[in-house]
């Protein structure tokens, strides 16, 4: 019964890469002529030509094969991957960029294992995809397996193509480890995604709909005229989005702005918390909402006549996405005024460098290519035009499976590739050059709001105990309050578990870690 699926483009990053490599010792020495280098130049013309032709064997057996970089990625491996690489590196040999790739993908549910495994036993990779949910990235930099790329990004072309606070978001201790993404819009934004069928009949203002609390009156028109049994369409992965800023720093803690102090605080104990699964509470309660939400797992989308509203996380353009055949054409509006650039949605997808690699400058000639080369993006995204792909009026058109050879049906989660402003837009959604989606994009830019915690590295190591305490309280209470399944006195249970779980002594600490933080540092 669950309606849409967040969007994390899945809603995913990761694989660690790119190395330095130390530069040889060539000295060289000039020294007055010896009598043996004379004796050289007068060797015969016959000992010369057999001196050349040696050296110029010896030149080619250095030259003659060409640098690899492996590059792992996330996501089911795709059939007629080889094929791709191949064309892929045909494609770098006529450009000239000296160097071939390897392209590895490992499972959605084996990656993270694959990659710390891959990191831990010195396996010979390059460069990688991470995020915050994939390595995870903070773990792989705190093991020292992504190479510090501060200084080695500084006026790389790619680095004009991304948002600063992107960057911002994306550091560690003020250290560069991973390479965020440019999106059209910087960052997905939690929105209402509406059944099209309904706004027209019933003339809804969607766009003017801004908080859960706005919903009420017509969620209740289209259950009592519909006879819809829940407009609102929920599940346990319920996106929960607040209209306010939350400005989260870790689990059950945000931070206020309160002047030029920043102070934390237990969010779940906050008015906007406690407004919100109140009317949740109130929505099952009437009827709104289904009670088996906390039940159901995410995954499904209802059918256009089982929902008026859901929630889901996306860019510009996700309409077409979330217009299926089953719910139908869609339309969505942003939830609130704010769309929050945090640390985690800088680091939701990244691509990073393997600290011990020694091909760090191809790597990120690679990625800088793949920032700014329309065909090499489409590529690696799309696969090979005329056998996976054809262009109709500009935009890509994948062929079905069955147009494809068999076991050669190229799909990858082309989000891992970054870089959306030079990859061809697919047929039938909208893409850039596009009134309406750059009309889009121009709302997500105005509505940006950089987080006052942006690059800030929360240190948990006296506190992991009590963290992980309050953790396991979330996931027990959690969905069911998000969802609405609860009565009043389950959530004070909850707040007097929190403070046994310790979440007290994680804000006086984390409070420490602020006072003493310099942002501009």
């Amino acid at each position: 019964m669950e309606l849409l699926k967040k969007v994390t483009y899945s809603s995913m990053a990761i694989l660690l890469a790119l190395g330095l490599s130390a530069c040889g010792n060539n000295e060289n020495t000039a020294e007055e002529p010896s009598n043996e280098t004379e004796q050289t130049e007068q060797e015969t013309p016959a000992e010369t030509e057999e001196t050349q032709e040696t050296e110029t064997e010896e030149e080619t057996s250095d030259s003659g094969e060409v640098e690899t970089i492996t590059y792992l990625n996330i996501g089911t491996p795709p059939g007629g991957k080889d094929e791709v690489v191949a064309a892929i590196n045909d494609y770098l040999d006529e450009q000239e960029a000296g160097y071939h790739l390897d392209l590895v993908f490992y499972d959605w549910g084996d990656y993270e294992q694959k990659l710390q495994l891959a990191s831990s036993t010195g396996e010979d990779w390059d460069m990688a995809f991470t995020a915050n949910w994939a390595g995870p990235y903070k773990t792989l930099v705190d093991q020292n397996a992504l190479m510090d790329l501060t200084d080695l990004v500084e006026g790389k072309e790619f680095m004009e193509k991304i948002n600063p606070d992107m960057i911002k978001g994306v550091q560690m201790n003020g250290k560069i480890y991973g390479i965020p993404a440019a999106y059209p819009g910087a960052v997905a934004a939690n929105q209402f995604v509406w059944t099209k069928k309904f706004v027209d009949k019933y003339n809804i203002d969607y766009s003017n709909v801004k908080t859960v609390q706005d919903l009420e009156p017509i969620l209740k028109q289209v259950k009592e005229e519909e006879g819809m049994e829940y407009p609102f369409g929920i599940a346990r992965d319920f996106l929960a989005a607040f209209a306010e800023p939350v400005y989260m720093i870790t689990d059950g803690i945000a931070v206020k702005e309160d002047g030029d102090k920043l102070t934390a605080y237990n969010f779940y104990a906050d008015d906007v918390y406690k407004n919100q699964i109140m009317t949740m509470k109130k929505y099952m309660d009437e009827g709104l909402v289904t009670p088996s939400a906390p039940q159901t797992e995410a995954g499904g989308t209802l059918a256009e006549d089982e929902v008026l509203v859901t929630e889901a996380e996306g860019e510009p353009g996700s309409e077409a996405v979330w217009t299926t055949e089953t719910r139908g054409e869609v339309v969505s509006n942003i939830i609130g005024e704010n769309i929050i650039i945090s640390n985690d949605k800088a680091t939701g997808k990244m691509i990073s460098l393997n600290s011990q690699t020694e091909k760090a400058d191809y790597c990120l000639d690679f990625i800088n290519r793949m920032f700014t080369d329309q065909k090499l993006q489409d590529m690696l995204s799309y696969g090979i035009e005329g056998k996976h792909y054809e262009l109709v009026d500009g935009k890509v058109k994948k062929f079905a499976v069955e147009e494809v050879d068999a076991g050669s049906d190229y799909d990858v989660p082309s989000f891992t590739f970054l870089s959306a402003f030079n990859r061809t837009p697919l047929a039938g959604a909208p893409g850039i050059g596009d009134e309406e989606f750059d009309q889009e994009t121009k709302e997500f830019e105005e509505k940006l709001t950089a987080s006052p915690v942006l690059g800030f590295t929360l240190d948990n190591s006296s506190f992991e105990a009590e963290l992980g305490n309050v953790q396991q309280t979330i996931a027990e209470y959690g969905v069911n309050l998000k969802t609405g399944a609860f009565d009043e006195k389950y959530y004070e249970e909850f707040l007097e578990k929190l403070k046994t779980a310790g979440i007290d002594k994680i804000i006086e600490e984390v409070q420490s870690q602020l006072d003493n933080w310099n942002p501009e540092a």
